[in-house]
């Protein structure tokens, strides 16, 4: 049986580890976007994976998404829990500039 720890492991793992995960935490740590900008700064990835990244991030409330008024567009930004998470990304790119070049 797994224990406690491991099992958070393997959640977060299971969060981060997605395919585009961490792209669209990279794009919405710089602020809100819509679907269309969060689609520009995010390479090779099609709108219907966007469009299912980003619900997976709603449901483990990393991201929450607004309707604009007068508009049918929609804004995406991190939770503080998204945010939390989004933080550690300038630690791996840190670690990767240090132990791989």
């Amino acid at each position: 049986m797994l224990t406690s720890d491991t099992e958070k492991l393997f959640t977060a793992y299971r969060i981060i580890g997605t395919k585009w995960t961490i792209h669209i935490l990279c794009s919405l740590s710089q602020g809100p976007k819509k679907f269309s900008e969060i689609y520009g700064c995010v390479p090779s990835i099609s709108e219907a994976i966007l469009s299912k990244r980003l619900k997976d991030l709603q449901n483990d409330n990393l991201v929450n998404r607004t309707g604009l008024t007068h508009s049918i567009q929609n804004m995406y930004e991190l939770t503080p829990k998204g945010a939390a998470l989004a933080a550690f990304i300038p630690c791996l790119m840190d670690w990767f500039t240090k132990n791989m070049n």
